[in-house]
């Protein structure tokens, strides 16, 4: 400690010293700085090191400044042997040589000090020609110095350079060789500079064209903004950086044409999720959802993303399946710039922090992570039983050993190899956890986010380079969401129709609400290697989430006169990992001929964990007091009403593998003529594999009284938990658990597909350009279900055609898809485009399967049906003015055509089953126009240039031509065939299109600071659809209005960030059309005499009949994230 102490004292007094000597004047005894300097000096004397030799200096009365401690030259070794005739400078300049220290004169003084290192700057960018194609081995020199570079095989190059001003040459074979001047260098900070190459008309004659770093900037801007093949927008990584965005989801809602549901699942041009497709470099995504194509974007971090770009029109090297658009995010391997950066953020919803939040069963801590127990698994050696009808009558369950004697060597079910005396059902019951079934309560936290990510560039000799860029982070969110739910009535069909939503007597407007508890982790890991001639990349990700909806309601039974109410507990908890890992590689070949491939590896787990649907009717009441505890536990009576509306626990467990790989060829013909060409040839192919098991458990009982088998057995009372864990057995007021037959694999399938392509990218005059192709696609899917089949019809059914078209639902097919998109720059700012892509929609394995999953929105099952690919004609022209960089106007006109599009239908009139079928056409209109522009035009000041308004608008009509799903018909033969139907009374609006939709923004966007202010909006969206248009529901849509607001400090290191989101809270709602009826069933209605009282039209009126039917507010949601970047 004393050791220490003496340290310090010494050094604040070599401080005050020095202080003290910078004030004062020289003294008149000593020689003025410069004479000392030169003063001759001859020392006869060896030191072992140059700190002695400077004390030695000092003792001459040379007036010399300096602190060993710091400066350590007691650490650095003398290497001469004394000293002969040199001047003081000579002997300072030979002593210090090689050593951070340098000297000084000051007041009379000679100071010795550390030199003061100024960090370099970086210059990076990208050098590509006037397609935007990349120009590897472009020439990059830094004039009057020795610094150069050339490009690597993505076109890109990066530089370190002393802070300062220079020009850039930027060089390539058969271009305008360009000089870029008064390009700025900032110490320790990063400088980006875009170039565009244009062309010679000439091999031989040199063109250098002199500019400025601004109008190069600019022009590189330019060139990325109008240059794309195909009808895209986008944004980029520096784009992102300037948001105060944390999640792609979060981007993608900036993208012109692109609406996002709660930062998750993407509309485009106004189509469902469906017309949609979802990709992670190249690599469509598996669905992160078990009902529905969805993929959730917000699992994605913003700092992994080099870009986000939407293709709106297909060219022959891209996938073919969409329509809305494509979304393409790619992530970053070797970084432009060294990075690391943590975040920590927390937020919440104003319907949930501090608020009572509830769920089944206790809380698991690894959920947090996204993690799960074990217990919650489905446990092992369950068997179901057949209820013969000598079974189900005496309520003869298995009971091992102690069966009824004439049952003992029965089958449990005609499939299956075991036995009555195998099973003993009430040990079986006793298997399952009953705790989870016990309501618990907690207190609405708020959310918390962290993110660490990192990125490292090394550049080696031979023009090697190496880097790597990893993100990890972990969310956590809770909301209360509430709703009312008035579905599963008839329609209103009299002159006062019944508007349940409006009632204000208990549970008759149907109120709930929603505790959803999510949890996610998430890794990503990319690395790359690149040399001018070839590039190879690495890259992974990892993520998982828990979800936990936990929902409560009070419910009418709206079609009995009695009016009974009931109160349903339904909770969700799922779980998803997902893994992928993608090698890519470039090679630039002999011959200008550039190489690329990929192959990548998917896997997705995907787990509902104790799916448990609970109904408890209306006990009795006192004092006003409802009290509900009597279960709806299903009785062997009721058996035959085995559908997903009643109690019942289920588990299921899917696993889907996916390969992607994909080579391509191209080169570039006549790069110096006025009819340039770039051929690419290429094949891409994928092989994806899925199975799916689902086991459900269902709450019985017996349906007679034990003593006296003419009536009912006693209401069984309570909650499910006691139940379950003290009255399992067969008598009175006894349950057991009955595992359903339909339990185990339900299918197993695979797809695959091979396609090939040819694309030729011509540029004409330079001012025309034609990219043109096609596509072959070789598809084959085969969902086999034949163990379903078995459990449900039995094998005596297998060759039985009213049932057999359920063992396996597939299609193979080899189609041809043309692309042609023409773009003419009228001037360098604008553009005009024109396109037309066949593309091809395939079914998927849900929408395949036969087996029904319970939505509880829709308080109905989902199956999937024999369904066959959407073809698609797309046709798309465009005008496009870019008035200055960032900045875009634009005007497109689309159309296209889908010929058998698939949609989600009631079947048969009934509100409780829902599937998956074909219609026979649909058309689509739309007109969209996006407006985005700075107020630079206001004046010179520089933040004018950072204040923008943004906008974008579409109008769309679309229509139907409605099929039936499935049905079995006579035909005039007598013979009963299965088919659909045309029903043409019934076109409507395409399912997932609105009318219009309408997006405003105003921001500023600086370099310290800056707020954006967001709305949105759109028109009723056709939601659930049914054979009959007055049974379709609408959707309205809230208004929203977001803001975000950031901040930069401590040299922008400190970033803040606050989003605030859906700040108006209004509801979203569901509505029908009761007494809509189209103009053909009016028509027809009229041939007939019997005319129907139709009133309005597809909008909301409640002075027209139409009824609200569900409806939901989110809550308002903020978060507040602090960022630092080192």
């Amino acid at each position: 400690m004393t050791t220490i102490l003496l340290h310090y004292i010494h050094r604040a007094t070599f401080l005050l010293c020095w202080i003290f000597l910078l004030l004062q004047q020289p003294q008149s005894g000593y020689a003025a700085p410069s004479q000392w300097l030169e003063k001759k000096l001859s020392i006869n004397q060896t030191f072992r090191s140059v700190g002695d030799l400077m004390q030695h200096l000092q003792g001459q009365h040379i007036p010399l400044v300096f602190d060993d401690e710091t400066l350590g030259l007691s650490r650095v070794k003398y290497q001469q042997h004394g000293i002969r005739d040199k001047s003081l400078r000579q002997v300072l300049k030979e002593s210090l040589k090689g050593t951070p220290v340098i000297f000084r004169e000051r007041n009379g003084y000679i100071l010795l000090e550390k030199r003061q290192t100024q960090e370099a700057g970086r210059l990076t960018g990208r050098v590509f020609d006037s397609r935007g194609k990349a120009l590897p081995q472009a020439s990059i020199r830094i004039l009057r110095t020795a610094h150069s570079i050339q490009t690597g095989i993505d076109g890109r190059y990066a530089i370190n350079l002393p802070a300062g001003t220079y020009a850039v040459q930027v060089s390539y074979l058969s271009h305008q060789t360009q000089v870029i001047n008064d390009v700025q260098i900032r110490a320790g900070q990063h400088q980006r500079l875009d170039i565009a190459m244009r062309e010679t008309s000439s091999r031989i004659e040199e063109i250098t064209v002199q500019t400025t770093y601004r109008k190069a900037s600019v022009a590189g801007l330019y060139a990325a903004q109008k240059n794309a093949a195909t009808v895209t927008d986008g944004i980029s990584a520096e784009q992102i950086e300037r948001t105060p965005d944390i999640s792609v989801g979060q981007v993608l809602s900036r993208v012109a044409g692109v609406s996002t549901l709660n930062n998750r699942s993407v509309i485009v041009r106004g189509q469902s999720d469906r017309y949609n497709q979802a990709q992670l470099d190249g690599v469509t995504l598996p669905s992160t959802s078990q009902n529905r194509r969805d993929f959730a974007f917000d699992i994605i971090p913003v700092e992994m993303v080099s870009s986000v770009v939407i293709n709106k029109t297909a060219s022959p090297d891209i996938s073919s399946e969409f329509s809305g658009g494509q979304v393409s995010i790619n992530t970053l391997d070797i970084p432009e710039k060294n990075f690391t950066s943590i975040m920590i953020g927390t937020g919440g919803n104003s319907q949930t922090i501090g608020k009572d939040f509830y769920r089944l069963g206790a809380r698991n801590g690894l959920e947090y992570f996204g993690a799960f127990s074990k217990d919650a698994e489905f446990p092992d050696g369950i068997k179901p039983w057949a209820w013969y009808t000598e079974i189900a009558d005496g309520y003869h369950i298995p009971l091992g050993e102690k069966t009824d004697p004439r049952f003992l060597d029965w089958k449990l079910t005609p499939n299956l190899p075991y036995y009555f005396r195998d099973l003993d059902a009430l040990e079986q019951s006793r298997k399952f956890n009953n705790a989870s079934m016990n309501l618990h309560k907690f207190k609405g936290r708020p959310g918390q986010n962290f993110r660490f990510a990192i990125g490292r560039v090394y550049e080696f000799p031979n023009k090697l380079k190496f880097g790597f860029s990893s993100s990890a982070n972990f969310r956590n969110e809770q909301n209360v969401i509430r709703f009312n739910n008035v579905r599963g009535g008839p329609n209103n069909n009299s002159t006062n129709p019944v508007h349940w939503m409006d009632s204000t007597g208990f549970a008759q407007n149907g109120p709930g609400v929603s505790h959803r508890f999510n949890s996610s982790s998430g890794l990503v890991a990319n690395l790359g290697v690149q040399h001018e001639k070839f590039k190879i990349a690495l890259k992974n990700m990892y993520a998982r989430t828990y979800s936990d909806q936990y929902n409560e309601a009070h419910r009418l039974d709206y079609n009995s006169n009695i009016r009974l109410y009931d109160k349903e507990l339904y909770q969700l908890p799922e779980a998803l990992s997902l893994r992928q890992h993608q090698i890519t590689g470039q090679y630039q070949l002999p011959w200008k001929v550039k190489f690329d491939g990929m192959f990548t590896v998917s896997s997705v787990q995907q787990k509902i964990l104790d799916e448990r649907k609970l109904n408890y009717g209306l006990t009795t009441i006192i004092e006003g007091e409802r009290y509900f505890h009597t279960p709806r536990i299903l009785s062997t009576a009721q058996f035959s009403n085995l559908t997903g509306q009643i109690d019942s626990r289920m588990w299921s467990y899917l696993d889907q593998t996916d390969y992607n790989w994909a080579t391509s060829l191209s080169r570039t013909f006549f790069a110096d003529k006025n009819y340039s060409t770039m051929v690419k040839l290429g094949y891409q192919g994928w092989l994806k594999t899925q199975d799916l098991a689902v086991h459900r458990i269902i709450p019985m009982t017996r349906a007679f009284d034990e003593n006296q088998p003419s009536t009912r057995p006693p209401s069984i009372r309570g909650n499910y938990a006691r139940i379950f864990d003290e009255q399992i057995g067969t008598r009175n007021n006894e349950v057991i658990y009955y595992p359903s037959r339909l339990g185990g694999n339900i299918y197993d399938g695979s797809m695959k597909s091979h396609s090939a392509y040819l694309m030729f990218d011509q540029q004409l005059f330079r001012k025309l350009r034609l990219v043109y192709g096609v596509r072959m696609e070789y598809f084959n899917l085969s969902n086999r279900q034949e163990e379903l089949f078995i459990r449900t019809f039995g094998e005596e059914n297998l060759t039985n055609s009213k049932f057999n078209y359920q063992l396996t639902v597939g299609e193979k097919d080899t189609r041809f898809l043309p692309s042609v998109n023409l773009t003419y720059s009228l001037t360098d700012k604008l553009n005009f485009r024109t396109s037309y892509a066949k593309t091809a929609i395939r079914p998927d394995f849900r929408e395949t399967s036969y087996f029904g999953f319970y939505d509880y929105i829709l308080d109905g099952v989902i199956s999937g049906e024999k369904v066959v690919t959407t073809l698609i004609d797309n046709v798309d022209a465009r005008l496009e003015w870019y008035p200055s960089p960032g900045e875009a106007i634009t005007l497109t006109a689309y159309f296209k055509h889908l010929d058998k599009p698939i949609e989600l239908t009631m079947r048969d009139q009934r509100t409780d089953q829902y599937v998956f079928a074909n219609m026979q056409s649909a058309r689509v209109r739309g007109l969209e126009m996006e407006v985005r522009k700075n107020f630079g035009f206001l004046g010179g000041s520089p933040w004018l240039e950072n204040l923008f308004v943004q906008a974008n608008g579409t109008l769309i009509k679309s229509s139907v031509d409605v099929l039936s799903a499935w049905l079995w018909r006579n035909v005039d033969s007598g013979e009963v065939v299965r088919r659909q139907e045309r029903m043409p009374t019934q076109d409507r609006p395409l399912v997932g299109q609105s009318p219009w939709l309408l997006n405003l923004g105003l921001g500023y966007w600086g370099d310290t600071y800056g707020a954006t202010l967001s709305y949105s909006h759109r028109g009723p969206r056709t939601a659930i659809i049914s054979q009959s248009i007055n049974r379709v529901e609408f959707e309205l849509a809230p208004r929203m209005v977001d803001f975000q607001l950031y901040g930069k400090f401590l040299k922008k290191k400190v970033e803040a960030r606050l989003n605030m989101a859906n700040l108006l809270n209004e509801w979203t709602q569901f509505y029908r059309n009761d007494f809509y009826y189209s103009d053909a069933e009016v028509e027809k209605q009229l041939e007939i005499g019997s005319p129907n009282p139709r009133r309005g039209d597809l909008t909301f009126n409640k002075e027209d009949g139409d009824t609200m039917l569900y409806r939901r507010q989110d809550g308002q949601r903020f978060h507040i994230s602090l960022i630092y970047n080192f």
